[in-house]
């Protein structure tokens, strides 16, 4: 069983649970599922908890998830003040565009000017998933529809009209991460730099901000990324769409094989005119990962260290081939053994007497084929590190990967002289069609890979990131603090792989613009060959996080 399903496993009974749900056949569901969204073989359900271990034990079920947190990917590199323009440009146009842009992420400023053509919203739609329910077929969340935003621009107060505040987390007054990536992928040029895609209708999927693990950045989780998509989809209808999701933590296989990224490919194989661009992430130098081969009765130890008076829970992750089997010993700072494990048995992590965590281990996950393990710590810890010590007991493969789940309220990391750079993309830009993108600095004519942009390949050997795009400082859309009652002129400047995907994003909704219906094979070729080739003699392992290399919008218009 996953590891957080049986986190979720206890309580009450008549409480309704959200999970992912992989079937054998597509349109066989087990019984007592209530279908949310359908990709597929992959479905987002609503059930009892007392029903789950009758689902999970159908003959009609491949695979069964609870709800993973999604984070954002932000690296939040902001100058030391905002850019406040004296008077907006002039932006006046009756086109719009065929492509719709759809967005996955927080905190959207619909006051703003780039987001404003003649007096009206260019927002068709947005789901505000943390508000209170306003009975739509997902349960949860209020979707705002276009004659209500435009009502509220005419208002002295916008966002109290509206009840919706896209500022209300952005405490210090420098920009939501929602705002400024919309502003990079659709901005009209009213403020920030026109995009290449200024006359798109937009459609938003706020997921809000759950501050999980102390961090204003971790957005919602896996289904509700699943129903955010689905809602994007279909209020597209027919029209072609590019979606952009800046999102994505450190956990996972890293194969591609997440109940998410199924539904990505399933969604860009079947549905033409239709592309998902994805940040590679910013873990480059974070030091969650390492991975090793194993040969039978070795013992390899791996420190895991912990920030000072982290009271936060910690996660790792280890994964390895289906054929082997590895057991773990778990020992404190005072080499005290914290667990000797049982492969393939769930067990208590004891300190003195005391339950500070536990070891889940599982076998031949259904979507890998990989063996599992999640180290799941509570904020009880009250050590510097720990050493994990795997076990080889049967050994055909030896690979393993081990990954430290984000945490931006006290990221724990390994020992940074066994920390892998490689293999370092976010946990749900690995499926085989999405268009994944990875940051450099263009402010710098060697065009260098920014030291954060995240390292492929993927765990299965497949090129991730697939280009590079700007991602220094870049000015964009800056959002009304939570302080303010509308949006002004205003600029910030934020770095990241974050920045680099909308860019990527708004160039596709061209490509679509002039051939709205090209399947996702046809989008990424063209994209691709627009790159220009990048070139590292210095240090070979920079191809895995350029991958075709830096893109030139002057090969596409």
């Amino acid at each position: 069983m996953d590891p957080r399903l049986k986190v979720i496993l206890y309580g009450n009974p008549d409480e309704e649970l959200s999970l992912l749900m992989r079937l054998e056949k597509e349109n066989e569901y087990p019984d007592h599922c209530k279908i949310i969204s359908e990709f597929g073989k992959i479905v987002s359900i609503r059930t009892k908890r007392r029903f789950l271990c009758a689902i999970y034990n159908s003959k009609k079920l491949k695979s069964l998830k609870a709800p993973s947190v999604i984070p954002a990917n932000d690296r939040v590199e902001v100058d030391p003040q905002t850019h406040v323009l004296d008077q907006k440009n002039a932006v006046l146009t009756n086109s719009v565009s065929k492509v719709v842009f759809g967005i996955i992420d927080f905190g959207f400023d619909f006051t703003h000017p780039d987001f404003i053509n003649n007096g009206k919203t260019r927002f068709e739609k947005i789901w505000v998933q943390s508000d209170r329910c306003d009975r739509n077929k997902y349960g949860y969340g209020r979707i705002i529809n276009q004659t209500q935003l435009d009502e509220s621009l005419l208002d002295d107060l916008p966002f109290k009209k509206l009840g919706y505040h896209p500022g209300k987390s952005d405490l210090f007054g420098n920009g939501t991460h929602g705002t400024h990536v919309l502003g990079i992928a659709c901005g009209n040029g009213a403020v920030a730099p026109k995009s290449f895609a200024p006359n798109a209708s937009i459609i938003a999927v706020d997921m809000g901000t759950n501050l999980v693990n102390g961090s204003n950045l971790s957005l919602g989780d896996s289904v509700k990324l699943i129903e955010g998509i689905d809602f994007l989809l279909t209020e597209a209808g027919q029209r072609p769409i590019v979606i952009n999701m800046s999102l994505g933590g450190h956990g996972d296989a890293h194969t591609g094989q997440t109940l998410v990224e199924q539904a990505i490919d399933h969604i860009l194989t079947t549905r033409k005119g239709t592309a998902i661009v994805q940040s590679t992430g910013n873990y480059h130098q974070s030091n969650v990962h390492t991975y090793g081969d194993i040969k039978v009765n070795q013992k390899i130890k791996i420190p895991w260290m912990f920030k000072k008076y982290d009271r936060t829970p910690n996660e790792m992750e280890i994964w390895y081939h289906g054929d082997d089997i590895l057991s773990i010993n778990i020992y404190d700072d005072n080499k005290k053994v914290l667990l000797s494990s049982t492969p393939f048995k769930d067990e208590l992590i004891l300190k003195d007497g005391a339950e500070v965590g536990i070891c889940l281990h599982r076998s031949n996950e259904p979507n890998t084929n990989k063996n599992q393990i999640n180290i799941l710590i509570n904020g009880k810890l009250n050590s510097k590190f720990w050493e994990i010590e795997l076990v080889g007991r049967t050994v055909k493969n030896g690979r393993y990967h081990c990954y430290i789940e984000r945490d931006d309220g006290g990221q724990s990391i390994f020992l940074p002289a066994i920390a892998n750079k490689t293999h370092t993309t976010n946990s749900i830009c690995n499926s085989k069609y999405s268009i994944v993108v990875g940051a450099y600095n263009q402010n710098e004519e060697a065009k260098s890979i920014l030291s954060f942009s995240s390292s492929g390949p993927t765990a299965d050997g497949r090129m991730k990131p697939e280009l590079v795009a700007p991602g220094f400082k870049i000015k964009s859309s800056c959002s009304s603090s939570n302080r303010e009652n509308r949006a002004s002129n205003k600029l910030t400047s934020k770095s990241g792989s974050s920045m680099a995907a909308p860019y990527v994003a708004s160039l596709v909704i061209k490509i679509l613009e002039k051939e709205p219906d090209l399947d996702i094979i046809s989008i990424r070729k063209k994209l691709f060959n627009a790159c220009d080739t990048a070139s590292f003699k210095d240090n070979s392992f920079e191809i895995f996080r350029a991958g075709h290399g830096y893109i030139n919008p002057n090969k596409l218009i």
